[in-house]
Formats: C-alpha cells, structure tokens, sequence
C-alpha cells in the first residue's frame, strides 16, 4: 500500500512539473507506429492530429456539392440492396494532395471503391499546419450511401446517396 502510495506521488509529481518544452507531438510513421516528435522538423512525419486540420477548398459546402456531383451509387449495391457507411483513411500532403487513401471499413457491392474513387477526383486540399508549418495529416471522413431515409440526392432510379461530412 505505502509502495504504490509512493510511486503515485512520484507519477504526479513528474506530470505537473514538466514544462512546455517538455512537451512532444504525436505523428505516424508509414506502418502505423506512434512516435514521439520533438517539433515538425522531420518533413516526413503525418500527424493525426494537427493545430489546424486539412480542409476542402472552399469548406463543407463545396465538399458536400463534390460529393453530389462525384459519388454514384453502385449498380451491384442497388441490385443486392447494400446500404451503409464506408469509412476512409487518407493523408493530406505539405502540397494538399491525397495519399494513402484506405477503406477502413467497407460495405462492399462496389461502395467501397465507389468512396475511393470519389476522393481519388477531389481537388487539392489545403493541407493541415502544426507550429506554422505545412505538415502532412492523416484525415477520416465517413461516406453514407443509403436506399431510403433522408434525400440528399435522388437518383434517376430512385437511389439516394447521403452526404456526410468530415469535420473541417
């Protein structure tokens, strides 16, 4: 009991006196390792979290009127009556283009390379900034596609394709 008394204020004391140079960012290497960063001087480093996330050019509006205008619903989803959310990982580039694009988790029926491809004709993103300085960042988004519920688009065959927006 003293033992474990001890090492706790031993952990709060090494905790409250760290100072901001202390501090160090989280960033991803290229299998999916956490490292510890000391600054942004590495330029090959994507950072899952960033000071300033990556956006779409011209903001939410323009990536829902993208998504409209881009994303199809798959004739083998409509046949086998596949509905659901596909969601992707990708990596905003220092020059905001989109890298790594994976499914992380699919729907199949064509939804899922229906979600990559959409994102594979998306303009130049306006890439992510830590510490002032352009930095590479892995983004999530989630692509909805549904048969019925709320309309966002109505297809010539009666499909409808959600729009759902990534936090940017």
């Amino acid at each position: 009991m003293k033992k474990s008394t001890i090492l706790f204020a031993a952990l709060l004391f090494v905790a409250f006196s760290c100072s901001d140079e202390d501090m160090r960012l989280e960033s991803i290497d290229e299998v999916g390792r956490v490292e510890r960063v000391a600054g942004v001087q590495n330029s090959d480093k994507v950072f899952i979290i960033v000071e300033e996330p990556p956006t779409f050019p011209g903001g939410v509006d323009a990536y829902k009127k993208h998504l409209l205008t881009n994303l199809k619903y798959p004739e083998q989803a409509k046949k086998d009556g596949i509905e659901g959310n596909v969601f992707v990982s990708f990596v905003v580039n220092k020059e905001g283009k989109l890298e790594n694009i994976q499914v992380t988790r699919g729907i199949g029926g064509g939804c899922d390379t229906e979600a990559v491809r959409m994102l594979l004709t998306s303009p130049d993103w306006i890439p992510g900034k830590q510490r002032g300085r352009l930095v590479n960042a892995r983004m999530s988004l989630r692509v909805a596609f549904s048969l019925s519920g709320n309309v966002t688009q109505v297809q010539d065959d009666g499909a409808q394709v959600i729009v759902s927006t990534p936090a940017i």
